[in-house]
């Protein structure tokens, strides 16, 4: 499993993740292979994460310190491509910052290596072609959602001001067992802090 030498070679890193529940791909597992991979890789250019996979990459120091260092020609191993980012968009921001530094991202396990060439080529148009359906997915869902609100008469928006008849109407709505918070604080369009001042509020 040698690395080829090229004259382009800079640094390597490793950047290694986690979440706390997960021990499948646990950190140990993850910095052997990564070492293993290539004996030029130094451990402590191993960055070491627990965090959930799910969180934006603006949230984790670590991969942040990774990014904020690298220079034209290195390269960033990963043991797979999820453990950088579960999400589309976020896999593709982080590995278009790589590329923009001028370094390069292996994914040991998913044989994929963003340098130059056709494959790597591939590999982003089909993140981004994945990222984009997602987006759409999600506007989609957000659109559906926001119907069934309109449709069920719930107010959307900025919550409003409370005022006395936003008391009254909370104090009343509330003695109704049919009627969630959700639902009155929908309906009126404010918030459940509100909601529950209202109900603090002496009649």
């Amino acid at each position: 499993m040698g690395l080829k030498q090229e004259a382009t070679i800079g640094k390597r890193f490793g950047y290694v993740r986690t979440s706390t529940a997960d021990q499948h791909n646990g950190l140990d597992v993850q910095v052997q292979a990564l070492l293993e991979h290539d004996a030029q890789l130094d451990r402590r250019d191993v960055f070491i994460e627990q965090v959930s996979g799910g969180m934006h990459y603006t949230k984790r120091p670590k991969l942040l310190q990774l990014l904020a260092q690298l220079e034209d020609g290195d390269i960033v191993y990963i043991y797979r491509t999820d453990r950088l980012g579960r999400s589309t968009s976020n896999l593709l921001t982080i590995v278009e910052k790589i590329k923009s530094a001028g370094a390069r991202l292996v994914s040991i396990t998913d044989g994929i290596d963003t340098g130059t060439g056709m494959v790597a080529d591939m590999f982003l148009t089909l993140l981004s072609v994945v990222a984009q359906y997602e987006r759409s997915l999600i506007s989609d869902r957000t659109k559906s959602s926001l119907r069934v609100l309109k449709e069920r008469g719930v107010q959307l928006g900025r919550p409003r001001k409370i005022t006395a008849v936003i008391i009254k109407q909370v104090q009343m709505m509330h003695g109704d067992p049919a009627l969630s918070v959700n639902d009155v604080c929908g309906s009126l369009g404010i918030s459940r802090s509100s909601y529950y001042q209202a109900l603090r509020h002496p009649v």
